[in-house]
């Protein structure tokens, strides 16, 4: 019995962990920063997901320079740093000031950049971005910690079962009334195991005196 309950207490813990894992996995992430690009160069921040996510956020230039952003999934950026631009960005917008509303259709690693196309001249960039999707991460660590939980619950159910079929039966009451004493039939009373005494031998006795005298 102590088993059964060091196995259900241990599966419970188990399962609030992993809600409140799977919880934190599914909270948007923000970020909000000030950032510097040298000229020649880009800044590109990678977003990872599992399933079907959301961006949304705005970035500006400080000086009121404009500037490109795109959003590319991992074949899009692929083929933006190799220069050949086969793949078209999720997103693309040019100006000081971007909004970005971007659906990210199915898991996977996509990539917000800042450039100045064409010069790639010094940009002071700031950006306030949010993410909404499942952490890759925290999901797989709470789906494992959730399933272990289970499976101790399984075995908590089924070490119950076995301890319930060992223990000993319980013999059913019987199902038939209580006889009543007062329906019985009188019993035969117990005979006497003391004999009779034998009959007393009574005296002859004399005629009654009536006067009469005999000669």
């Amino acid at each position: 019995m102590k088993r059964l309950y060091f196995l259900a207490a241990v599966a419970t813990l188990q399962i609030v962990l992993g809600s409140l894992t799977m919880f934190q996995a599914a909270q948007p992430v923000r970020m909000a920063d000030n950032v510097l690009v040298t000229s020649g160069d880009y800044y590109s921040f990678e977003v990872g997901i599992l399933g079907d996510g959301r961006l949304r956020g705005n970035l500006s230039e400080i000086r009121g320079h404009s500037f490109d952003v795109f959003v590319f999934d991992e074949r899009g950026y692929a083929s933006f740093r190799d220069g050949s631009n086969a793949v078209p960005p999720l997103f693309h917008q040019h100006g000081t000031t971007i909004q970005v509303d971007q659906s990210l259709p199915g898991g996977g690693s996509y990539y917000v950049v800042a450039v100045d196309l064409p010069a790639r001249e010094d940009l002071q960039v700031h950006l306030d971005l949010v993410v909404f999707g499942l952490k890759p991460t925290e999901t797989i660590v709470a789906v494992i910690v959730l399933v272990g939980g289970l499976a101790l619950v399984g075995a908590a159910l089924m070490l119950s079962v076995w301890s319930w079929r060992r223990s000993p039966s319980v013999s059913k009451p019987s199902t038939q009334p209580p006889v009543d004493p007062s329906l019985d039939p009188p019993s035969d009373p117990s005979p006497d195991p003391s004999p009779d005494p034998p009959p007393v031998a009574q005296e002859p006795q004399d005629p009654p005196d009536d006067n009469t005298r005999i000669y």
